[in-house]
């Protein structure tokens, strides 16, 4: 028989692996990531169940996260008759192996019975002790209907060993039932107060809708899983709608570890929400995207403000069956990101204190009241604060109406600090005669670092107490302070979480008019309160207990 020019098959050998390759890219959906604090890192997403439209939720959350840098992959249930993108088909996701170069995997499958060779990437991956996101049905993701004699078959959702299998033993939870009625019963999803300081929730509302159904979960959730959101059932499908009356609310996201054969330790974030109109709420788009961050072990990254736009085509449609799409593959230009985005636009004050009116505090702007001599130094137009004694730090003069600027960074994890708001003279009297550590009495804006609620709680102290993202209260006068609340109605909670954590600064924005008090943080109102008495006193820094530091310190005296 003839032979080939050698040319020739190599020329052969070419075209075959280009069209193997290419049949293999047109199974998957890649973004690859660039420049941003994911680059290097690798998140490949499972979208592989028929009710939510986890395959158009999924590449949206990809296009967003490779805005970060991250390089992302979305895996889909692709027929292989024709190629096309189908949630019913239970027995196909093409492309697992990529697991094995992942640094995260988000989940969003339900009732799979994978061939042996494709489930092996996924529970190899779980034992890896590399970390996971769980979204919605994650929780129950396998069924072996047809199958029990397969090696993974104890992985069901309904398996008695591991008791409610892959979902419950690493993730947190099985399928128990749907506590707020499917469909009907909407979502208001409250951050448990502790869990404020939580990378998590950076630039989350503390609470906010999402029109999706509670799913009810287990007295117990598994291992060390720890909620930190709540979802409270509402009557209707609007943010407007009220509780429903016996449906108190439940977990609805949590954190935990899992353990795998590695005996590596991996961190699991699993949120039992996700409706595909779940990802029109920048809140539960934030969420996650935070959660990416945090499983990852890059929480130190996470900006409050960063980018979690929706671009491209997302247009989920209904749940279940009737709003499938048919016909499209992984290549639809629909999944692309747009060459350009309109970018969305975000309320924040605009604060301008170089106009007229505004002046700097300086040292001779402040007395000392009962600090050492050394608690307080200037340097370099920096204030610097050693936490020692409780102490305070008052302006020379009394202000009645004003607005105030301040930058400040705790030096240390769990610092403590505030600004005191008209400081009462009589307190700052008796403070300055008794020499001794204490505070002032007036409006508090706090000033503590997220690792305060860690401190407590590994004291084994309650932490539904207070916040670490700008608490205003009152102390020792009168203030009514403005929703959220906290448990005893006494401060006024930071609607949204914007405060960075120690060894960053921060800017905070109080505006003390008429006995009202207002505090944006990092340029976004969040907390405050009215109907404060007195309302003219000192302006007050606090020194309690850790290093701080002050910079840009400017004030307008106002009408």
């Amino acid at each position: 028989m003839r032979q080939l020019p050698r040319y020739l098959f190599i020329l052969l050998v070419l075209v075959c692996d280009v069209a193997i390759n290419s049949m293999s890219a047109a199974e998957w959906l890649t973004y690859a990531g660039g420049e941003g604090p994911g680059k290097g890192k690798h998140i490949v997403f499972i979208a592989a169940e028929e009710s939510y439209r986890s395959e158009l939720s999924m590449p949206l959350m990809a296009r967003i996260l490779a805005r970060h840098g991250f390089q992302c992959t979305v895996l889909f249930a692709i027929d292989p008759k024709t190629g096309e993108i189908d949630p019913r088909v239970n027995n196909n996701i093409p492309g697992l192996e990529v697991l094995d170069s992942a640094d995260l995997l988000v989940a969003f499958l339900r009732w799979r019975e994978l061939p042996d060779e494709q489930m092996k990437h996924i529970i190899d991956y779980a034992e890896s002790g590399r970390p996971i996101i769980g979204i919605r049905n994650a929780t129950h993701p396998f069924r072996y209907a047809t199958r029990p004699d397969s090696p993974y078959a104890k992985f069901d959702s309904a398996s008695k060993d591991p008791v409610g299998g892959w979902g419950r033993s690493v993730l947190g939870e099985t399928w128990v039932s749907h506590y707020g009625t499917n469909l009907i019963e909407s979502t208001r999803c409250d951050v448990v107060n502790f869990a404020g300081s939580h990378p998590i929730f950076r630039g989350v509302q503390r609470s906010f809708w999402v029109p999706d159904d509670v799913y009810g979960v287990s007295e117990k959730l598994e291992g060390d899983s720890e909620p930190v959101l709540l979802g409270q059932p509402l009557i209707g499908w609007s943010p407007d709608d009220s509780p429903v009356a016996d449906k108190p609310p439940v977990p609805i996201a949590w954190t935990k570890s899992y353990t795998g054969t590695s005996g590596k330790s991996a961190r699991i974030f699993t949120t039992t929400m996700g409706h595909g109109d779940a990802f029109r709420i920048e809140d539960f788009r934030r969420m996650l995207t935070n959660a990416s961050y945090w499983c990852m072990g890059l929480e130190d990254r996470i900006d409050a403000q960063s980018d979690v736009a929706i671009t491209g085509s997302y247009e989920p449609g209904p749940a279940g069956a009737k709003g499938l799409k048919t016909g499209i593959k992984p290549n639809d230009p629909s999944f692309q990101e747009p060459a350009a985005r309109t970018e969305i636009a975000v309320t924040r004050a605009m604060i301008d204190d170089m106009q007229p009116g505004w002046h700097a505090l300086a040292e001779a702007d402040f007395v000392k009241v009962n600090s050492a001599d050394d608690t307080w130094s200037w340097k370099d137009g920096v204030l610097h604060c050693t936490g020692q004694p409780v102490s305070v730090l008052r302006t020379a003069k009394q202000f009645r109406n004003f607005e105030i600027v301040v930058e400040w960074m705790h030096e240390k994890a769990a610092g403590n600090s505030g600004v005191f708001v008209w400081g009462t003279p009589e307190s700052i009297d008796r403070l300055t005669a008794a020499g001794k550590p204490g505070l002032p009495s007036g409006i508090e804006v706090q000033v503590l670092d997220h690792g305060f609620t860690t401190m407590m709680k590994a004291k084994g102290a309650r932490t539904d107490w207070f916040g670490t993202n700008g608490d205003v209260f009152p102390v020792g006068v009168k203030m009514t302070p403005f929703p959220p609340l906290s448990p005893d109605g006494s401060r006024s909670y930071p609607r949204r979480h914007l405060a960075n954590g120690h060894g960053s600064w921060n800017q905070y924005y109080i505006r003390a008019i008429n006995g009202e008090v207002r505090l944006w943080v990092n340029g976004e109102e969040v907390s405050g309160g009215t109907g404060c008495n007195p309302a003219e006193g000192f302006l007050c820094l606090e020194s309690e207990g850790s290093p701080i530091q002050f910079r840009k310190l400017r004030i307008r005296e106002l009408p």
